[in-house]
């Protein structure tokens, strides 16, 4: 199996001299188990440099793209994904229910020509779009389990699962936490921390025994603080799910634009280990 990160950054591309090393596109990247089975999540401005390669590599599958949430920094490369311009391909998007509009309704807001000036509608390529829900199905042979994870838009984490190898990919993730504090009566604050690690422990399960497992890991530990309720994990919070999943390879990824490469040295030098990993752009990663 490899999978490969095409973008890697949160929130915001950030190109420069002081993102180069570790990448300042955002979130896109695909896993392979072979030839023939091979899958692309999340659209962030990385997508057009992997939509550029299949170009050039000849590649005449269909395209299955699964798309963790709809925040910009997931979906804003699209446009620029080479392969929709192209007569005959088919793609296939999956993603969220969102609680008010459907991911076709999404992705053609994208394309409105008050901000590109091609409609989703004049494509040339057969873009079909799947909406998906906590679900588990099979595509070609592989196994795809879907999960919701804590975000503050839908945001489905992916599990895939084919011949013995595990990948899976959260997407934007925060651990779940008492957004209540102490303003709760004791039997309601007992109620409510049985709950908060029933949905703890389902995030362990869902992510168990990942052969590579790319999670979000936006903030370090000390900046996380300042930062709850935002959707994202720490360092700590991701490396803890790695080892409580047991987990052979962990990639952590989506760094926070204010991150320089500079500030990830030093915390790969930190946390790094056979185990974990920082990731680093348009770089493979094997199991």
């Amino acid at each position: 199996m490899r999978v490969k990160l095409w973008g890697d950054r949160g929130s915001i591309p950030v190109p420069g001299n002081d993102t180069k090393k570790y990448g300042g596109n955002t979130a896109s990247l695909e896993v392979e188990f072979d030839e023939d089975h091979r899958f692309f999540i999340d659209a962030g401005t990385g997508i057009r440099d992997l939509g550029n390669q299949l170009v050039k590599e000849g590649y005449d599958k269909e395209i299955n793209l699964f798309i963790s949430h709809t925040h910009w920094d997931h979906i804003i490369g699209f446009p620029f994904f080479t392969p929709i311009y192209f007569p005959g391909k088919k793609i296939n998007i999956y993603g969220p229910v969102h609680y008010e509009k459907r991911l076709q309704d999404i992705f053609a807001i994208l394309m409105d020509y008050s901000y590109f000036p091609i409609s989703a509608a004049q494509l040339s390529a057969e873009v079909k779009y799947i909406d998906l829900k906590e679900t588990s199905f099979e595509l070609n042979g592989v196994k795809i389990t879907t999960k919701y994870l804590n975000h503050p838009v839908l945001n489905l984490g992916y599990r895939f699962e084919y011949e013995g190898k595990v990948f899976v990919y959260t997407g934007d993730h925060e651990k779940y936490y008492n957004v209540f504090g102490d303003n709760l009566p004791e039997e309601e604050a007992e109620e409510l921390s049985e709950t908060i690690q029933i949905q703890n422990d389902s995030v362990v399960e869902f992510v168990n025994g990942a052969d590579i497992f790319v999670a979000d890991t936006t903030y370090t530990n000390e900046e996380y603080a300042a930062h709850i309720g935002w959707g994202h994990s720490s360092v700590g919070q991701t490396i803890e799910l790695c080892k409580n999943a047991n987990v052979k390879l962990g990639i952590l990824t989506h760094h926070d634009p204010a991150h320089s490469d500079a500030l990830v040295d030093e915390l790969a030098k930190k946390y790094e280990s056979d185990s974990i990993k920082f990731a680093v752009e348009k770089k493979d990663y094997y199991a």
